[in-house]
């Protein structure tokens, strides 16, 4: 494993080298190698990365040269897979930090009971990486994401966005990816695509269609067989050898195990690579009901995840996740006081008024009813001791 130190600060800088070789001396893991680099400069710190594989860097926020927010940024282009632990002496930029997908967010003095917590994430985080990347990279030829928008990655090519010829390519082929594995009737796709047209000229328009979705499968360089069963007459997409985002999401949370020590580290991972809804880009109404399949699969994740947060006072994570799950599930206020204490311990207390207010107005406008009498409790306390 490839290590970052970056502060400007030298004593600052041998301390945390020590203390991090010593969680990795304490571990019984001997055939990990585990190497170090430690710059006191960020502009070498980013030069370096721009010609060496890392894994984590370790960042300092309050660096004269560059702020660690914008050190981070820059890593992260340079190596999209890196993970971000900010070291800092101040807290005020724990939510910019998440912002920016940082693993963890430690606070000076650095405690080796927190650095050690810190270090198990990230193993546990990594092995769940790894089994992914095998799935992905070893058993696959190639991969195709949905999550969002539909891209493409041959085996051991970057991801591309395939250049549809028109519209209808985009969406049949989206559709027939939706319906993966099944025969398609023609008629079935001519009713849907093209309503307006007699049977002739749909049945023409089809086969030009599906004549450019295979073209741009392959200028892309995947793999897809597209069959025209002449018998049933239909079409059948199959994937074989392929990686799809939204299968490997949900099997990696069928997968987890609750008592499995390190269970709420990989719920994390989990819900992290949930990166956005099926085929969210697209307005296709025949997608709606997968899209709402899977959201809800995130959301009872998010209901197990967001206790443990807050038991574990991890106060941002709370508002992330929290204000994720919102979203999703607006009128569900179970998780309301979580959400106001995270605000509260973190010092945003006109975010926290505005919460609340917003919460119990959306409330009474949509379903006319109060607030649960927890959330309105703890408010009610909070203002008092605001004033007293």
């Amino acid at each position: 494993m490839q290590l970052l130190l970056v502060d400007d600060e030298k004593l600052a800088l041998m301390q945390l080298e020590r203390m991090v070789r010593k969680v990795f001396a304490e571990r019984e893991e001997q055939d990990q190698d585990i190497v170090i680099h430690s710059f006191q400069l960020v502009s070498e710190a980013i030069e370096y990365a721009k010609s060496n594989m890392l894994d984590v860097v370790f960042l300092d926020i309050n660096m004269p040269e560059m702020s660690g927010l914008e050190a981070a940024e820059l890593l992260k282009q340079i190596r999209p897979t890196i993970e971000i632990i900010f070291v800092t002496a101040y807290d005020e930029y724990a939510v910019q930090a998440f912002e920016l997908n940082a693993m963890d967010y430690l606070l000076k003095p650095l405690s080796m009971q927190r650095l050690q917590k810190t270090m198990e994430r990230l193993y546990s985080k990594k092995e769940i990486a790894v089994s992914q990347q095998d799935v992905t990279e070893t058993s696959c030829r190639q991969s195709i994401y949905c999550m969002k928008k539909i891209r493409f990655q041959a085996v051991h090519g970057a991801i591309v966005y395939p250049k549809w010829r028109t519209a209808k390519a985009q969406e049949l082929f989206a559709y027939l990816l939706h319906r993966r594995g099944e025969f398609v009737p023609k008629h079935k796709i001519m009713n849907m695509f093209s309503p307006e047209l007699d049977k002739k000229r749909a049945m023409t328009q089809l086969y030009t269609v599906v004549y450019q979705i295979r073209k741009c499968l392959k200028e892309s360089g995947i793999e897809v067989k597209i069959d025209n069963d002449s018998i049933q007459e239909g079409y059948c997409l199959r994937l074989e050898d392929t990686y799809l985002d939204v299968e490997a999401w949900e099997s990696l949370g069928n997968e987890l195990d609750e008592t499995d020590p390190h269970y709420f580290e990989k719920l994390e991972y989990c819900l992290g690579q949930y990166e956005g809804d099926y085929m969210e880009d697209y307005d296709y109404l025949w997608a709606e009901s997968e899209r709402e399949r899977l959201r809800q699969i995130w959301v009872n994740h998010a209901r197990q995840l967001l206790p443990y947060l807050y038991k574990e006072r991890s106060w941002v994570k709370v508002l992330k996740l929290g204000d994720h799950f919102n979203q999703f599930s607006p009128y569900e206020f179970e998780y309301g006081v979580y959400m106001l204490e995270a605000y509260n311990q973190l010092g945003q207390y006109d975010k926290l008024k505005q919460y609340y207010e917003k919460q119990e107005q959306e409330m009474m406008d949509e379903l006319g009813l109060p607030l649960p009498n927890e959330m309105m409790e703890w408010y009610e306390d909070w203002t008092v001791s605001r004033k007293s």
